[in-house]
């Protein structure tokens, strides 16, 4: 009897002990659980706040970056408004008060456009391109006559065969003019009034480019303005039209391409933060350009 008790103690304090050792455990694999979730909450906490930091910081930075850029680019506006008005080249620091204090430094600079090659905007019916065959800014406007070859080209929007009427004038003052009708829409029967031109160019003309443009249509021979003139003025007579211009110093089947007279001012402009963000604009301000409604009387 007295062995059974001391079974049944010795199981009783088996138990105990089973129970006391199993609780531990549960509570130690508890503490690791609430440690592991206290970690991974640490985790997201500063995760999102670095995500918040770093957005805060970006939206400065771009904040700052757009404000730059845009004190940059009224900067250069300024400096091309100065030149246009002073027609001289500008230095923002020295020229404009407004930024005397460094904070922005630029210029703005003025050139005069030559070259081979010339192509007008758009211009539409009716309305008119002056073509300078005399330095513009020569005195009395013509000592200095240009006196070679001219190569005309045209483009028509949406394939619309294109008419020109050409007034030249001469440095006496006297007027002529032609008519160049591609397709024959005004002057059916021809005549000596009459540019001879060209039908549609193929792709692989050479010289149908002008100005890295491409034209349909251009004058069958270089017009001959070997003598002197001041003025081209060109008028669209139907469908929009983009006109180009190329010099030649021959008028045969080869032809020797050489610069244009100028025919107006290329303005740019750049200004730089002390940042380092920098804008430039450029702006090409043609020579005195003439109503057609001066010319061509409309009802």
């Amino acid at each position: 009897m007295s062995n059974f008790k001391v079974q049944m103690t010795n199981q009783i304090q088996i138990t105990r002990f089973d129970r006391e050792a199993r609780r531990a455990k549960f509570k130690h694999n508890q503490s690791g659980q609430i440690l592991l979730i206290t970690v991974m909450l640490l985790a997201t906490a500063i995760t999102v706040i670095m995500t918040i930091s770093f957005s805060s910081r970006t939206e400065t930075q771009i904040t700052k970056l757009e404000e730059g850029s845009q004190k940059a680019l009224s900067a250069a506006e300024a400096g091309l408004e100065a030149a246009i008005q002073k027609k001289t080249n500008i230095v923002l620091q020295r020229d404009l008060t407004t930024f005397q204090d460094g904070s922005i430094t630029g210029q703005a600079n003025i050139v005069e456009v030559g070259g081979k090659e010339f192509v007008t905007p758009l211009l539409q019916r009716d309305e008119q391109y002056f073509f300078y065959l005399t330095s513009y800014n020569q005195p009395a406007f013509g000592s200095d006559y240009w006196r070679n070859y001219l190569m005309i080209y045209t483009q028509s929007e949406a394939g619309t065969c294109p008419a020109l009427e050409l007034t030249l004038i001469a440095s006496d003052n006297s007027i002529s003019r032609s008519v160049m009708d591609y397709c024959a829409n005004i002057m059916t029967t021809g005549g000596t009034n009459n540019v001879p031109t060209s039908a549609t160019l193929p792709s692989d003309t050479p010289g149908d480019t002008v100005d890295q443009i491409k034209f349909a249509y251009r004058v069958t021979n270089p017009i001959d303005l070997t003598a002197t003139y001041k003025l081209l003025i060109v008028r669209v007579l139907n469908a929009s039209t983009r006109i180009g211009f190329k010099g030649s110093s021959t008028g045969g089947g080869v032809y020797n391409w050489i610069n244009l007279k100028s025919q107006g001012r290329l303005i740019t402009s750049e200004a730089k933060t002390q940042d380092g963000i920098t804008k430039r604009i450029e702006l090409f301000q043609s020579y005195p350009q003439v109503p057609a409604d001066f010319f061509v009387t409309s009802f």
